[in-house]
């Protein structure tokens, strides 16, 4: 969850009109404010809940659909259903960061411009997220295990 926590605040306070130091340009051009502004803040507010789901597969009951829940109240998810649906998370987040590397230069705010600690700081919150797919990966396996063993 920590790997997506940088582009969110970073996403969060350019759509909460924090210009972060990217160019008016690039604002303009992404429509901030106006357009762009609900694109990045729904776009942030789904990252945090893809982040939030991948942390309930460490705590003990997270594969149990919630109470409240009208459908299947209490029970506890198939294993084999729950890290389907992580890997396949798991894959497209390794897809999207790739499609964002091989596409920086359109996806960068700070593309064509002299390197400054705002750029800096945009980079390194985007990059951390290349940590998300392989960490994903790894509580799935630690999932599977955990399940396996408490199963006998």
């Amino acid at each position: 969850m920590l790997a997506a926590l940088p582009s969110v605040l970073w996403r969060t306070l350019i759509g909460l009109g924090f210009d972060l130091g990217t160019p008016a340009a690039w604002r303009t051009e992404q429509d901030i404010p106006g357009a762009g502004t609900a694109y990045v803040l729904v776009l942030s507010a789904m990252q945090l809940y893809a982040a939030l789901l991948a942390l309930r597969l460490v705590r003990p009951g997270g594969d149990v659909v919630p109470r409240w829940s009208p459908v299947h109240a209490g029970r506890r998810l198939p294993t084999w259903l729950v890290s389907l649906v992580a890997l396949v998370g798991a894959t497209l987040l390794a897809a999207m960061c790739a499609m964002g590397l091989d596409n920086w230069a359109a996806v960068d705010p700070f593309a064509g411009e002299p390197s400054s600690g705002w750029s800096r700081a945009s980079d390194v919150s985007y990059l951390a997220v290349l940590i998300w797919p392989p960490a994903l990966v790894a509580v799935v396996i630690g999932y599977v295990i955990s399940r396996r063993r408490a199963r006998g």
